[in-house]
């Protein structure tokens, strides 16, 4: 949604009120079944997120978890967090209630959501500055878009900023990435930059040096605005078959290429900007997830990094 980054950060203090983190002995732990476990005698709800992370840390395939009987779920899980026993004591367990949301190995570098707006605020992002934040219990992103470097492509604005992301929960590692946003649509796309933006959850490196980060990605998103003008003058023969075509390259859910071509169908056209812009006003969708906006959002712009 746009609000202000006061607001924002509001948003995000709020949620995180009920969180907390504990390191729990690996042999108080015993599944009911996928969705709930207890820990020490107590019974907390599994979500989604921490399922998915112990069924990678346990290599059982979630998607098969998911369709096993209760007591198959059990069974299953019991006999690997025995297994987890033998060779580690203790487990890093991010709870938000009663509700267990994510588990990862004591060596895990907590950076949380409302570190980084602290952090944000720290470096001068007033409270009345517009941003566009995407938030749920797996992914916050917080795009700011910088109005005073607003460009033009064939007589449309476009306003370039930053994107800075990060999930406390394992989805994917804190991020600061180039971010642009087209007026007529509200279509927002994510961009890479060269600088080593992307850091995973064991340093600190990314709040020591978040200002320079942020620096030299609005330094670098010039090649992006680049690029933007030549997609507009790069020709598609069949651009349903070329958005085909990069849904298997990213392998995207059926789900996901069902809304991307709508989004294309909404706004045709033969060039690659427009292939582009199908997978941007696609994560406008609202019946996808905080997730799943983002990464069709990102791989619009992994498209227009393609573009030479």
């Amino acid at each position: 949604m746009k609000t202000t980054f006061g607001q924002a950060k509001e948003i995000v203090e709020r949620m995180a009120l009920a969180h907390r983190d504990e390191t729990l002995p690996v042999a108080d732990m015993r599944f009911n079944d996928l969705k709930s476990m207890e820990i020490a005698g107590q019974e907390f709800e599994v979500l989604p997120s921490a399922q998915r992370l112990f069924a990678s840390r346990f290599r059982v395939p979630h998607s098969y978890l998911v369709r096993c009987s209760a007591e198959l779920q059990a069974d299953n899980l019991n006999f690997w967090i025995e297994q987890e026993q033998k060779t580690r004591d203790t487990l890093f367990c991010r709870f938000d209630g009663m509700k267990l949301r994510a588990v990862f190995t004591d060596r895990y570098k907590v950076l949380d959501n409302r570190e980084i707006v602290e952090k944000m605020d720290e470096s001068g992002y007033h409270h009345e500055t517009e941003v566009h934040l995407t938030l749920d219990r797996n992914l916050m992103v917080i795009k700011v878009p910088d109005y005073a470097r607003s460009f033009f492509i064939n007589a449309e604005k476009m306003t370039p900023g930053i994107a800075i992301s990060n999930s406390e929960v394992g989805v994917l590692a804190f991020s600061i990435e180039a971010y642009f946003y087209r007026l007529v649509c509200t279509n927002g796309l994510i961009s890479k930059t060269e600088v080593a933006s992307k850091f995973r959850h064991v340093s600190e490196r990314a709040l020591q040096e978040f200002h320079e980060i942020v620096r030299q990605v609005t330094y670098e998103s010039q090649r992006s605005q680049n690029r933007f003008s030549l997609s507009r003058e790069q020709s598609v023969e069949n651009p349903l078959a070329t958005i085909d075509s990069f849904n298997r390259q990213f392998q995207l859910t059926k789900k996901e290429k069902e809304t991307v071509t709508r989004a294309w169908e909404e706004e045709p056209g033969n060039t690659m900007f427009a292939v582009i812009n199908a997978y941007t006003r696609a994560g406008q969708d609202h019946e996808l997830s905080a997730e799943e906006s983002n990464r069709l959002e990102r791989i619009g712009g992994q498209i227009l990094s393609l573009i030479k």
